[in-house]
């Protein structure tokens, strides 16, 4: 699904929170707004929807900071992050939430976040019925345009600056000019530094730095297309989201299953015409019987296929359109012959006659290779591939030829 809800949240639960739907494949804003205080947050879960969810957090309650890495040992100086930052954090490092980001050879970002302040944001989206993949640092949601080392922008009474991949500041508006000018590297007869470029996504001065102006957008805007891209997100360890199994998707697979065991019980009664013995036949009905019971947990399995039967009405009648099971059986075909390929969730539009299906691999190669393998049966229009946690996911969709 190429329609992305963000919503930027803030360090307390009685500050405004901003949000907005935006279509990735059509380019446009579907809604916007603010809302007065975090308590607000279920008015969203209808515009939610099936849509992905992304909450942008302040940079002001978050360290974002860099360490470097031996060239030998890497994974085991990752496990040592919280003791290599230990000198330079005011908290106790039990206390906090450390998140690694970006590498630039041996130098690599991170994120350090109070687990209070962490655990305060999960439990205003999940009491708000929203489901959040992604948490990522408002900064870091800025788009570093072509030739440009940093991105700023007003937003509410605060200036976001992002001063490369994985590094960001959150300025009062009040400081700006005492402090945005001292974030500047330093420039000497000695030692001479090429300008820093900013990509400015509002009116701003700053001497001493090439400012590149910026189409005008809305900043959330702005911050949604950028957040697409954001090198980091803080919901990792205990706080990474649960997989949850698409109501649909498990519909279909026990309609599947009843359907699979109704064949095998066909198969039975076929072999049952040729054996023709009594005892084969007894035997035969108590291996329906236990498969019966085991599959739907059901004590009384006398009349077994008259059982079968009614179940597999009853899954097929809350199919939005018959032609969804027809389609089903293309989509189980592509997946055994790109086994490496994942189903996500799964949505039949009977209005439209189109079924949405949102999968994952490992690598682009996998997905494209799924796509060739089930176009030979459907139509298939394909969304946009993003990656993350080194899986590459996107959401085709699927009409009968």
């Amino acid at each position: 699904m190429s329609e992305r809800l963000f919503i930027r949240l803030g360090t307390h639960a009685d500050d405004a929170c901003q949000w907005l739907v935006w279509s990735e494949q059509e380019q446009e804003i579907i809604a916007s707004g603010e809302l007065a205080d975090a308590t607000q947050l279920h008015t969203l879960s209808e515009r939610a929807g099936a849509r992905p969810v992304d909450a942008l957090v302040p940079t002001s309650a978050i360290t974002l900071t860099q360490v470097n890495l031996p060239e030998k040992g890497q994974r085991q100086a990752l496990k040592a992050l919280p003791f290599m930052l230990e000198d330079v954090l005011a908290q106790d490092i039990e206390q906090l939430h450390f998140v690694p980001g970006s590498r630039n050879g041996s130098s690599l970002s991170v994120a350090v976040v109070a687990h209070e302040q962490m655990q305060s944001w999960v439990d205003w989206v999940k009491a708000a019925g929203l489901n959040v993949k992604r948490m990522i640092p408002d900064s870091l949601a800025l788009p570093l345009a072509d030739g440009c080392q940093w991105a700023a922008m007003d937003i509410g009474n605060e200036l976001l600056v992002r001063t490369g991949e994985g590094q960001g500041h959150s300025i009062p508006s009040e400081w700006q000019d005492s402090v945005l000018p001292k974030l500047l590297p330093l420039q000497d007869a000695e030692d001479e530094m090429d300008t820093v470029t900013i990509a400015n996504y509002s009116p701003m001065e700053l001497e001493g730095a090439e400012l590149l102006s910026q189409p005008l957008e809305l900043p959330m805007l702005v911050l949604a297309k950028g957040a697409l891209h954001a090198p980091m997100n803080l919901m990792t360890e205990q706080y990474r989201p649960k997989r949850e199994g698409n109501k649909t998707l498990l519909l279909w697979r026990n309609a599947a299953f009843i359907a699979a065991v109704c064949i095998l019980l066909s198969f039975i009664h076929k072999g049952v015409d040729i054996y023709q013995t009594h005892k084969q036949i007894e035997a035969i009905k108590a291996d329906t019987a236990a498969v019966f019971k085991r599959a739907t947990g059901r004590s009384n399995t006398s009349n077994v296929e008259f059982h079968l039967r009614n179940l597999l009405k009853q899954y097929k009648g809350k199919s939005s359109s018959s032609d969804m099971f027809a389609m089903l059986e293309g989509v189980t075909q592509a997946f055994k012959k790109v086994p490496s390929v994942q189903p996500n969730s799964l949505r039949y539009d009977g209005n439209r006659s189109e079924l949405r299906l949102q999968i994952s691999a490992d690598s682009y190669d996998q997905v494209e290779a799924f796509k060739q393998a089930i176009g030979k049966g459907f139509k298939v229009d394909s969304g946009a591939q993003n990656k993350e946690d080194d899986k590459v996911s996107t959401i085709l969709t699927l009409r009968s030829r």
